[in-house]
Parts: structure tokens; sequence; C-alpha cells
């Protein structure tokens, strides 16, 4: 399938008419907006815009939003009808940009084809129990640590005590038991695309193989849920070496958020 086809394959599955686990689906015309049941954040995944409608649909899931979540966030593509339209009615109206992402992606085979062995010094494990996610807590705020991350863990350890068939996480331990890496699955049963997410390593485990563990263990898990494709939202420092792994770019994207305190604040 060339990638013209795993594009469109993309938007129609795991944008358009996906479920995410965690979010409750609600389809329009003119949109797919998803909301975390513990009203955390609301995401615009797939829309289909114009330059004469972009701002007035905008302002209506502004509007929508507040009262139901404390956060909208709008993944915009590259590809996307009226981009350039939609990115500035979002920044006009507040809206934060994060850092230039690329959609990547690859075979689950061709992937576990081209991984090397993990490292015996890394040993990594699924997390199964809402208290294993502190293990995602403790790396994510040394990596990041000015942002909400204990709004993410949360509604993780949500969908753990949940079981919710959407989500497999995992996390790279040392010898030592210290919790260094971590990286985790979306996928849909019977969906033919998985997306990676939340893959990060602490900076002095960096260059050991930690993020490759945790890799591994995802495109198995992928491989034995049925999986055909693999996604990943890479980041700056993760492309390179999701590219050297075999991982083709098929667009760039973006995130805006806007916490609704902020939007209360300017009305």
């Amino acid at each position: 399938m060339n990638s013209s086809a795993l594009l469109a394959l993309y938007d129609d599955v795991m944008r358009r008419n996906t479920i995410v686990a965690g979010y409750d689906r609600e389809q329009t015309p003119l949109l797919s907006r998803f909301t975390t049941r513990t009203g955390s954040r609301r995401m615009i995944i797939w829309h289909r815009l114009s330059a004469d409608n972009a701002a007035a649909t905008i302002d209506a899931e502004l509007e929508s939003t507040q009262g139901r979540a404390a956060e909208l966030m709008w993944k915009l593509y590259r590809h996307d009808s009226a981009h350039d339209e939609v990115r500035s009615a979002l920044l006009a109206r507040g809206f934060r940009e994060e850092d230039l992402s690329t959609l990547m992606t690859i075979s689950v085979d061709d992937l576990l084809a081209s991984l090397p062995s993990p490292p015996a010094s890394i040993s990594v494990r699924q997390l199964t129990t809402p208290e294993s996610l502190d293990a995602y807590q403790h790396i994510w705020d040394e990596v990041w640590p000015n942002e909400p991350n204990a709004s993410y863990v949360d509604d993780y350890r949500v969908l753990l005590r949940e079981e919710d068939s959407g989500i497999v996480l995992f996390a790279g331990f040392a010898n030592s038991d210290e919790p260094v890496s971590t990286g985790y699955l979306f996928h849909h049963p019977g969906h033919k695309f998985a997306l990676l997410c939340g893959g990060t390593t602490k900076t002095k485990w960096r260059g050991q193989h930690a993020y490759t563990s945790t890799l591994v263990a995802r495109a198995n898990a992928a491989k034995a849920r049925g999986v055909e494709f693999l996604a990943v939202e890479a980041s700056p420092e993760s492309e390179p070496i999701l590219k050297r792994l075999g991982f083709v770019e098929l667009t760039r994207l973006a995130f805006y958020e806007m916490k609704l305190p902020e939007i209360n604040a300017m009305a």
C-alpha cells in the first residue's frame, strides 16, 4: 500500500471513525470530537472545514466545550482542508501551538524484522493496575516538569480500573528496578492501525536502547492483537530513530490547546 493510500486509511479509521479508549465520541458532518469521561479534555481529531466556516466552527466548539471539559485540544494535519485558515483562527482565539510532529507509519511485520534485541539491562513490564502507573508519573515529571502529567496519568488509571481493552501500557525498568522509559499503545480491537504513544526515556538512560525496549514490547503486543500497521506522532527527537527503523512519513501535524479558564477570562 502506497503512502497516499495509507494516509487515506489512517484518516478514516484513526481519525474520522476511530474509537479512543477513555473518550466518548461524537460525530457531526464537519468534525469528530472526543471527550474524556472524566471531563479532563476534549479533542477534535478529524475535521472537514472550509475557509468560509473554519472560524465559526471553532467558535461553536469553544462554546460547546465549556462546562463539559477543562481543556480543548485540536489536532491539525498539514493535508487537512483549509489548513491555514483553521490555524489562523485557532491562534487568533488564544490556542497554544505545540511543536510540530511527524505522522509516521510502518507495517508491524516490517518493524519486528528491523528491531534489534532489547538490552538485558532493561526489563519491560505491562502495567495493569492503577498503582503501577506511578512509574509514568515519576518518569514524565522528570522529562516534562512543566506539563499536566497527573491529568493524563489519572485518566489512564481510570481505564485500567475499567479494564478498557483500547489501551496497552508498558514501562521499562533498570536492573535496580528504577523506572526509566514509557510507551503505550492505543488500539481498538479489530482495527488495522494502532497508535504508538507516550514513548519517552529519562535523560540519563538515553542512548542505551531503553526506548527500543518499550517499542519491541508494543510491536509484539500489536502483532498479537492482529494489527497490520503502526503509526506514531513523532517528536523531532524520535523521528530520526524511527526513520532508521523503517518508519515512513505520511504528513505533519500540530496540537493546539486551550484551557477553558482562559476562554472564560477572555469573555
